[in-house]
């Protein structure tokens, strides 16, 4: 990669973030399309994040994906937001003009939605989400959006409530009892809880779930893309169709990446750049 004062820069926004594939993906793509431009990631330690912003108006920056913690934090701090980001109140992408102006999209719900689509899970299912956190929050509105009728099981009932207006049609607690009903109806089961991210609290996640109320036709999908999680494993292991966050984070990206440089994305080329970067 040959660098200039003409190379335009772009990057991801996250604390940490020395995990992040988007680097992979945004710069293959970039080689792909001939396009001088170069993807970093950005650290943004707490309590810095309106100066990360000003510094990717200072420096001219194309946009900047945003990651875990400052989904919801920076939608404050853009000059505008798209309808898909001010209804899911986090921003993953951010997009600078030509005069500075900072606006903010979400790109991780028509991502979601896409990776369904490639998966080939039928509209309308009924769907369980376990978890009522950040990620749930895109992944029920692009449920609701492909017409799934969805039903979220949390150990944080106040929390799950705020997913009602996102399309949400019930909020249950995490009991054995909600959880066996659940899954006993669900065509399409996605994991949006963080235990995958943490070894002792996947495996007691796990214990929790009556998996043997699952369907044959059952879909079961998770957002972790860094490996395996045990409950897709499982559900593996009993004939399931299951899909990780690989193809959702592909998906985000390229749609990211054409917000960001107004060129078709290279699918194809993210998606080896992925692979390779695993």
């Amino acid at each position: 990669m040959s660098l200039s004062g003409r190379t335009r820069l772009a990057g991801v926004i996250g604390w940490p973030i020395g995990h992040s594939r988007s680097p992979a993906l945004h710069n293959a793509a970039y080689r792909a399309i001939g396009l001088d431009a170069v993807y970093v990631p950005l650290p943004v330690p707490p309590g810095k994040l309106a100066d990360a912003l000003a510094g990717l108006r200072a420096f001219g920056f194309l946009g900047a994906n945003v990651t875990v913690p400052y989904k919801q934090d920076v939608a404050a701090l853009c000059d505008e937001l798209d309808e898909v980001a001010l209804t899911a109140g986090a921003v993953n992408t951010l997009r600078i003009d030509e005069h500075g102006r900072l606006s903010g999209w979400n790109t991780d719900v028509a991502g979601y939605a896409d990776a369904l689509d490639e998966a080939g899970v039928a509209r309308g299912l009924p769907a369980l989400v376990l978890g009522a956190g950040g990620a749930a929050r895109s992944v029920v509105l692009a449920l609701a959006r492909r017409g799934h009728p969805v039903i979220v099981i949390a150990r944080n009932p106040q929390q799950g409530a705020s997913l009602l207006p996102l399309g949400a049609a019930d909020v249950r607690p995490w009991t054995h009892e909600a959880l066996s009903s659940g899954l006993r109806a669900a065509g399409l089961v996605v994991d949006a809880t963080s235990a995958a991210l943490d070894p002792g609290g996947e495996q007691a996640m796990l214990a929790s779930l009556p998996l043997d109320r699952l369907g044959e036709g059952t879909f079961v999908s998770a957002l972790v893309y860094h490996r395996e999680p045990a409950l897709l494993a499982a559900a593996r292991a009993r004939g399931l169709r299951v899909q990780d966050g690989a193809a959702m984070l592909v998906h985000q990206a390229a749609r990211a990446f054409t917000l960001m440089t107004g060129q078709p994305a290279p699918l194809a080329i993210m998606r080896a750049a992925f692979a390779q970067a695993t």
